[in-house]
């Protein structure tokens, strides 16, 4: 029974979510090997392959399928901004940060520090009341990141 469970799930893992390059076992060796391939015994595989450490050195150097950031989805930098607005008001008003590195992640921004001088400059356009929402702060970001990080949302 274990084990039905286990293939269950896994099934279910490798059929609900696809990345760019690779399907849901990531990017890496296994990524390459078994290319095109969204079936889940071969993501299973892909995934296996994966984690005999030539993943984390392909991250790291952006080879193997691992170079390009995943596009934005919708409501990714909205819920980023919703679980760190105080912190990001923070970093936004010195212009620098791990919130900010982080953000300029979300939008597949190449320069953080760049991208938190913008974000920086626009302050006041970004943080419109002292009450704003998420929505309206992350629509105000989007406008920044469009022109510095050439995002479109």
């Amino acid at each position: 029974m274990k084990k039905l469970l286990v293939v269950v799930t896994i099934a279910l893992m490798a059929s609900t979510s696809f990345a760019a390059k690779y399907g849901s076992a990531g990017c890496g060796l296994g990524s390459m090997v078994f290319e095109g391939d969204q079936t889940w015994w071969k993501q299973v595989l892909a995934g296996t392959t994966n984690t005999t450490g030539i993943q984390s050195i392909g991250i790291t150097l952006g080879t193997s399928n691992c170079d390009s950031p995943a596009p934005l989805k919708v409501g990714q930098a909205e819920a980023y901004v919703e679980a760190n607005k105080v912190a990001l008001a923070n970093d936004i008003a010195r212009g620098n940060g791990e919130t900010i590195v982080g953000l300029s992640k979300v939008y597949g921004c190449a320069n953080s520090m760049e991208f938190g001088q913008a974000l920086k400059s626009n302050y006041s356009s970004i943080f419109t009341t002292a009450h704003a929402s998420s929505s309206e702060i992350t629509h105000n970001i989007n406008t920044v990141a469009s022109t510095t990080c050439n995002t479109q949302i």
